[in-house]
């Protein structure tokens, strides 16, 4: 039996992706075969595709869902049929095709009721958010938080968890995306014709107590800035300095290091998705597992900004480029 999958061929734009066919092959002792209906397109794809991606043909992807179509040895038979999620082992390899071959005991099952596309969008954006909020910096009712990047991913995510928490929350975003972010909770600054620094403390007079900056390099020092005393800055990524490759990506964690050894007060803590205290993939396994839950009940409602076939991988990774799309861009797969 034949399948597709996604490869980098080199390092560069979108051009760089193709749609290869390949051999199904079995699930080992322990594995399943996932037959994927929906995979989740990340900034850290765009990473690997710009800087990170290794010699040879790479296939990306975090997290898939999809259904158990074949089971190992020392597997039981029952997953099979069975609609999952799962994130995908190794550094962000993989869930670009349409089967995987995973860990029977990587799976989180999704239960009745919930789309399996919201299933999806409930992985890697929202465990990310879910852990900064209930690990890293868990907030009390009333205090302040500034997300940059509000609109996309994580932030939405971060937005869609934190209602019920009774946060002030500042954003930044585009022009065109204020409208969304006051409907999810937040105060947008347009960090494009406004220093956000300025706007903060024209807002809160001394600051906020916590800063997700996804943005990293030099951009760490001003959202320090606009932090108030004994606040904390989560460094969770370095899409500010890609443009400068693998140079950009240390610079990032000098800039990182050189806040971090400056005692003025303010705390600073580097998180990274299953890199992180507390964030092993078990850990991130059950946070889904908790998430989908969530989601059963009603309780959280992921945004899915594209839908885009997976034959037009390409397009996901333009629209991600240009920061075109709010909420989780997913890559669906034909029945």
């Amino acid at each position: 039996m034949k399948s597709r999958k996604v490869v980098f061929r080199g390092k560069g734009g979108p051009e760089v992706l193709h749609v290869i066919e390949t051999d199904v092959r079995e699930p080992r002792r322990g594995q399943v075969r996932v037959a994927v209906a929906a995979a989740g397109v990340a900034f850290g794809d765009v990473m690997r595709r710009r800087v990170l991606a290794p010699p040879g043909e790479f296939t990306p992807g975090y997290d898939v869902a999809g259904t158990v179509e074949a089971v190992g040895a020392d597997v039981e038979a029952a997953l099979l049929g069975q609609r999952v999620a799962v994130l995908m082992p190794g550094p962000g390899s993989g869930g670009y095709a349409e089967h995987v071959c995973v860990p029977a005991e990587r799976l989180v099952r999704i239960p009745d009721g919930v789309d399996t596309v919201e299933a999806l969008a409930l992985g890697l954006n929202y465990i990310t958010a879910y852990q900064l909020l209930e690990r890293i910096v868990p907030l009390a009712p009333g205090q302040r938080l500034l997300i940059h990047g509000v609109a996309g991913g994580v932030g939405t995510a971060v937005l869609d968890l934190a209602r019920p928490r009774q946060l002030e929350i500042y954003g930044t975003a585009s022009a065109g995306k204020h409208a969304l972010v006051r409907s999810l909770g937040a105060t947008p600054i347009d960090y494009r014709n406004q220093d956000f620094v300025t706007r903060i403390a024209e807002l809160t007079g001394d600051g906020v107590d916590a800063v997700f900056d996804p943005i990293g390099g030099a951009h760490l020092a001003r959202s320090n800035r606009a932090l108030r005393p004994g606040g904390t800055l989560v460094a969770f990524g370095a899409s500010g300095d890609l443009s400068r490759g693998y140079f950009g990506i240390l610079a990032a964690l000098g800039h990182y290091a050189s806040l971090k050894l400056r005692p003025d007060g303010r705390h600073i803590r580097l998180y990274g998705i299953t890199a992180s205290r507390g964030a092993s993939w078990r850990h991130c396994r059950d946070d889904w597992a908790t998430l989908l839950e969530m989601r059963q009940r009603g309780a959280v409602a992921p945004l899915v900004g594209a839908r885009v076939p997976f034959e037009d991988v390409r397009r996901a990774h333009e629209l991600i480029d240009a920061a075109a799309v709010s909420g989780k861009i997913v890559l669906t797969f034909a029945a």
